[in-house]
C-alpha cells in the first residue's frame, strides 16, 4: 500500500482543501501536520517532496486579525506588500504576480483579474498551506515562485456559535479599527452547515497628520460565507460553498503629474459559488469541482475617469487518483476555465478559455527513497499551449531527509498585458501588446532536513532562471501629455537563495520557530540586483504559556533591501534595513469567553523610504494597539 495515501481514511483526499482532510498537529509545530497542496494528495508535511509551511488556526489566533498580509509577512520566503486596500505577495524573490493564491484549491476573481489576500476573512481560515518553488506542473499559470492555498473552516457535525470583536488604533489616533465576526455551525455528521459574517471598518492613515492626502485608505468591508456538507455514505460526500464580499474603501490621493488632489476609490462586489463531489470510483479517488465567481469593481487611482472591472470566471476540474501498484500512486486531472472580462482600460471585452491536463506519479523506489514526477499541459485560447514538468527525488535515512528537484513554471500574460489601452500611472500611459508570450521559469532545488524529538531543522538551496519577463518599455511617444509605455517580453532574471528553518518544542509550555533567508536576485542581462527585494530576511516567534495566559512574541528583520525612494524623482537605488516586533496575549475567562490584545510594531519602527510602495507605508503605518473578546456557545 502506498505510504502517502490511505484510501479509506477520509473519503477523497485529492481535493485540495477537502473537508475530509484531517490534521495531526504536534507540539513541535508544522512538522507533523497534514497537507494536500504539494501533491494534491494528503501527506504528512515531513513526507512531502517540496519546501512547505503550514500555518494553523491556532497560530492565526496569535495575530491582530486585521488582514492575512500581516500573517504571511512572517512566513518563510515571503515578501508582502500590504497597502490596506490592496496587497501582493512574492515567494523566493519572484515577481509579485508569480505566486498563485488559491482558496480551497480554487481561484477567486478580483479587480483587474489579480489576487488581493486582504479580501479574505481570517476567522474563516482553518489553515494556510504554502509551497515554495515551481508548481505549474499541478496548478498552471502564476505558480512560478510557489502556491498559497487557504483552507477554510468546514462544518464538523457539531452545533455552536462563535463571536469575536476587535478594536484597534495606530499611533497618533490614526487607523481606528473595528472588526466584528460571527459564525454558527449546525447539523449532523450526515448534513452540516456553517455560516460566517464579518464586518470591518478601518479609518485612514496619514504619515503627515496635517496633509489632506491619505497614505492608507479608509476601509469598509463586509464578508458573508456559507459552507455545506452532505455525507452520502462512508466514502462519498458533496460540499457547497457560497461567498459574498463588499469592499468600499476611500481616501484622498494626489496626482503625481499635476499635484492636484482627487477622491481615491477601491470598490468591489464579489460573488463566488462552488460545488464539490468526492468519493471512491473503481478503487480510486474521484474529485469533481465546479465554481463560478464574479467581481464588479470600480477604482480611481489618479485618473480623470474611474477604472471599472466586470470579471466572471467559470472553473471545472476533475481529479482521479489510483494505486497502480504497491509502489506507484498515479494522480491525473483535467480542467477547463473561462475568464470573461470587461475592463474599462481594455481595448475590447475579452474572453479567455483555458484547458489543462496533468499527470503525476509518486513512486516509492524503496522504503526510504521516493520520486515524485509529473507534468501539466495548459492550452490558452489567446496564445497557445505550454508544457511544464516537475520532479523531486527524496531519500529519508532514519531521521534525515535529503531532497533534490527540478521544476518549470509559467505565467500567462494578463488580459491587461495583452489588451490594455490607456492606463495612467503617474507620468506614464501604459498600453498592452497582443503578441506577448508567457513568462517562463526553470528552477533547481536541494534540501536537507533533520527531525528530532523536540522539533525539526531544514536547509534549502534554490536557483531559478526566468525568461520572457513582461515589462513596460518607453516608446518615446507623448500621448495627451503622458509618456507612452508598452508591454514587451524583454527581461530575464536569475534568482539564487538559501533558506534555513527551525521548529522547536522547547518544553510543554513553549514553542519557537526561526527562519533565516538569503536571496540574490539579479537581472540576467546587466547583472544588476533586482529592486524591491532584500538580500537577507529573518523572523522568529516564541509562544509561551504562563498558567492560563498565552503570550506570543514575534520579530522580523529585513537586511539590505534594494530599491529607490519612489517619492523622489530620479532617486538612486540604495540598501535599507528594517526590524519590527509584535506581541500578543490571550487569557480565557471561562470555557466560553476569552480576552486578547497586543501591540504590532512595538517600537514604532519607521519603514524606510525605498521599502514604501510608491511612498505608501505598509498597513497599519505605525505602532498599532488592539484588544478584543471572543465568545463561544
Amino acid at each position: 500500500m502506498h505510504k502517502t495515501l490511505n484510501k479509506l481514511s477520509a473519503g477523497i483526499l485529492l481535493a485540495v482543501g477537502s473537508p475530509s482532510v484531517v490534521m495531526a498537529v504536534d507540539d513541535a509545530g508544522d512538522s507533523y501536520q497534514m497537507m494536500v497542496t504539494a501533491t494534491r494528495v494528503e501527506q504528512p508535511v515531513v513526507d512531502v517532496n517540496a519546501s512547505v509551511q503550514v500555518i494553523s488556526a491556532e497560530q492565526l489566533a496569535g495575530y491582530s486579525g486585521r488582514s492575512l498580509s500581516e500573517v504571511l509577512q512572517f512566513a518563510t520566503g515571503m515578501i508582502v506588500r500590504d497597502l490596506g486596500s490592496t496587497s501582493s505577495i512574492s515567494i523566493r524573490g519572484f515577481e509579485y504576480g508569480h505566486t498563485l493564491v488559491l482558496v480551497d484549491g480554487l481561484r477567486r476573481t478580483e479587480k483587474y483579474a489579480g489576487s488581493n489576500i486582504n479580501n479574505i476573512s481570517l476567522e474563516n481560515i482553518e489553515r494556510i498551506e504554502i509551497v515554495r518553488g515551481p508548481m505549474s506542473a499541478l496548478y498552471g499559470s502564476e505558480a512560478l515562485g510557489g502556491v498559497v492555498n487557504i483552507i477554510t473552516r468546514k462544518p464538523d457535525g457539531e452545533t455552536r456559535t462563535e463571536l469575536k470583536a476587535t478594536i484597534g488604533q495606530a499611533e497618533n489616533d490614526q487607523r481606528e479599527t473595528y472588526i466584528l465576526h460571527g459564525n454558527t455551525t449546525w447539523g449532523s455528521e450526515a448534513f452540516g452547515s456553517r455560516l460566517g459574517v464579518e464586518i470591518k471598518r478601518r479609518k485612514p492613515f496619514r504619515q503627515d497628520p496635517d496633509s489632506p492626502v491619505t497614505d492608507i485608505n479608509e476601509e469598509q468591508r463586509s464578508f458573508i460565507s456559507y459552507e455545506g456538507k452532505l455525507q452520502l455514505n462512508d466514502t462519498d460526500e458533496v460540499a457547497l460553498t457560497a461567498e459574498y464580499l463588499d469592499q468600499d474603501d476611500s481616501g484622498t490621493g494626489q496626482n503625481a503629474r499635476t499635484l492636484a488632489t482627487y477622491d481615491r476609490l477601491e470598490q468591489e462586489q464579489r460573488y463566488f459559488f462552488a460545488a464539490n463531489y468526492s468519493g471512491l470510483l473503481n478503487e480510486g479517488l474521484l474529485d469533481l469541482r465546479a465554481s463560478y465567481g464574479s467581481s464588479d469593481a470600480r477604482v480611481n487611482r489618479g485618473t480623470a475617469l474611474d477604472e471599472t472591472t466586470e470579471f466572471d470566471q467559470l472553473q471545472l476540474e476533475m481529479d482521479y487518483g489510483l494505486d497502480l501498484t504497491d509502489a506507484h500512486f498515479l494522480n491525473t486531472g483535467v480542467g477547463y476555465r473561462i475568464d470573461d472580462a470587461a475592463i474599462s482600460t481594455l481595448s475590447q471585452d475579452v474572453e479567455r478559455k483555458v484547458y489543462d491536463l496533468f499527470v503525476q506519479d509518486q513512486w516509492d523506489i524503496t522504503d526510504n527513497i521516493n520520486l515524485t514526477m509529473g507534468a501539466r499541459y495548459d492550452h490558452y485560447s489567446d496564445f497557445g499551449g505550454t508544457l511544464n514538468p516537475r520532479f523531486m527525488l527524496s531519500w529519508r535515512p532514519e531521521n534525515w531527509t535529503f531532497r533534490i528537484g527540478y521544476g518549470e513554471g509559467f505565467k500567462a500574460p494578463t488580459l491587461l498585458n495583452l489588451y490594455m489601452t490607456d492606463m495612467i500611472r503617474g507620468r506614464y500611459v501604459i498600453r498592452g501588446n497582443p503578441d506577448l508570450q508567457p513568462e517562463e521559469s526553470r528552477s533547481l532545488e536541494a534540501a536537507m532536513a533533520y527531525a528530532f524529538e523536540r522539533g525539526r531543522l531544514e536547509v534549502s538551496l534554490h536557483s531559478s532562471k526566468i525568461d520572457n519577463l513582461i515589462e513596460s518599455q518607453l516608446t518615446g511617444n507623448i500621448v495627451d501629455g503622458y509618456t507612452e509605455s508598452v508591454y514587451y517580453n524583454i527581461a530575464e532574471a536569475e534568482i539564487k537563495g538559501v533558506e534555513a528553518v527551525a521548529n522547536l518544542n522547547i518544553d510543554s509550555k513553549s514553542k519557537a520557530r526561526l527562519s533565516v533567508e538569503y536571496l540574490d536576485a539579479r537581472d540576467a542581462t546587466t547583472d544588476e540586483r533586482l529592486i524591491d527585494r532584500p538580500r537577507w530576511q529573518a523572523s522568529a516567534s516564541l509562544d509561551r504559556r504562563f498558567g492560563l495566559l498565552k503570550v506570543e512574541g514575534r520579530v522580523r528583520h529585513v537586511e539590505d533591501f534594494w530599491g529607490s525612494d519612489a517619492t523622489t524623482f530620479g532617486s538612486p537605488n540604495f540598501n535599507s534595513n528594517f526590524t519590527t516586533m509584535d506581541v500578543n496575549l490571550e487569557y480565557p475567562l471561562s470555557d466560553s469567553f476569552s480576552l486578547f490584545g497586543g501591540i504590532d510594531n512595538l517600537f514604532n519602527a519607521q519603514l524606510p523610504a525605498n521599502m514604501a510602495w510608491r511612498g505608501t507605508p505598509d498597513d497599519p503605518g505605525a505602532r498599532y494597539y488592539y484588544a478584543g473578546v471572543k465568545a463561544s456557545f
